[in-house]
């Protein structure tokens, strides 16, 4: 009688491993799917059906660039019906050539989500246990700032932005594995209070956002994209409220609304301190918090 070579035991072993790992009847019967459409086809890529960093509102841009070499590193918390996240950002500006051109950079390199089976069948993912770990897309802008310290006009922004397909876990509905494009106008002017410390600079932001879809008669979805905000500054301490969002063409989920509070320490260099809140009014389903330091280089570039 021979004995089980070692091959053998671990193919008994590895095998039905394998296959569980592969299954996903659960999905195919939860989805009624006709065995011939690709699952991608199942997923909604909006906000309102994916993870909280998959298609985020943008930031609302004060009109003004920034000058110096900063770097921010934060922890974000966002709390959902059904969908807990918590992630690593990082975010960069770099001038380029003059004061008036830079590079802008952000980044999730590292996101931890759990889901709960209904909203995980909601969004149409493939994740079972709907747990488990990503990292997002990385955004590259351009910002020129087109106008500046006039008399009466506003300082007027321009931002080009990349959004790139570098983001993992599409199959659990947290990154879109799809690029995107967006150009926004900001616009702002800082109106000092009397003979005080305290400034008040009013701005807003309007531009059109695009983004690739899996859908066959819709291949990109567009949306314009909006924003009002105001800085207050007090003594080093800038506080902003903001309201910002999109909305997009095909109306399903793609055009999230949010609030947001910002308070920011601001010295000439070193280390500052960032605060943000945030609440989805509409099409984005999470109140977030984001913690973070920012390191603002001493050296500027002059025109």
């Amino acid at each position: 009688m021979h004995r089980p070579t070692l091959p053998f035991l671990l193919a008994l072993v590895v095998f039905p491993l394998f296959g569980r790992a592969q299954d996903y009847g659960w999905w195919n019967d939860t989805h009624d799917w006709d065995g011939v459409s690709p699952w991608r086809s199942y997923l909604t890529l909006a906000p309102a059906f994916m993870g909280p960093n998959a298609l985020p509102v943008p930031d609302v841009r004060n009109g003004r660039i920034e000058e110096a070499l900063r770097l921010r590193v934060a922890g974000e918390a966002h709390f959902g019906h059904g969908d807990r996240t918590q992630n690593l950002y990082l975010e960069g500006h770099i001038p380029l050539f003059s004061d008036r051109v830079g590079l802008h950079l952000q980044y999730v390199p590292l996101e931890r989500y759990a889901m709960t089976p209904t909203i995980r069948d909601e969004r149409a993912a493939r994740d079972f246990d709907g747990k488990g770990w990503a990292s997002g897309d990385v955004y590259v802008a351009t910002h020129v700032q087109l106008l500046r310290g006039h008399a009466r006009l506003p300082d007027l922004l321009l931002a080009i932005n990349l959004k790139t397909a570098s983001g993992n876990k599409l199959s659990a509905a947290r990154y879109t594995d799809t690029p995107g494009y967006s150009f926004d106008l900001s616009a702002g002017k800082t109106y000092p209070v009397g003979e005080t410390e305290l400034s008040v600079r009013p701005h807003a932001q309007i531009g059109f956002y695009v983004w690739q879809t899996f859908q066959d008669n819709y291949y990109q979805n567009d949306a314009v994209q909006y924003g009002l905000g105001c800085d207050v500054r007090f003594r080093g301490l800038t506080l902003t409220p903001a309201l910002g969002g999109y909305y997009g063409y095909l109306g399903n989920g793609d055009r999230p609304l949010v609030v947001r509070l910002d308070l920011t320490t601001e010295r000439e260099r070193g280390v500052d301190y960032f605060l943000r809140l945030q609440r989805g009014l509409a099409d984005y389903p999470y109140t977030s918090v984001r913690i973070g330091l920012n390191y603002r280089a001493a050296v500027t570039l002059q025109q």
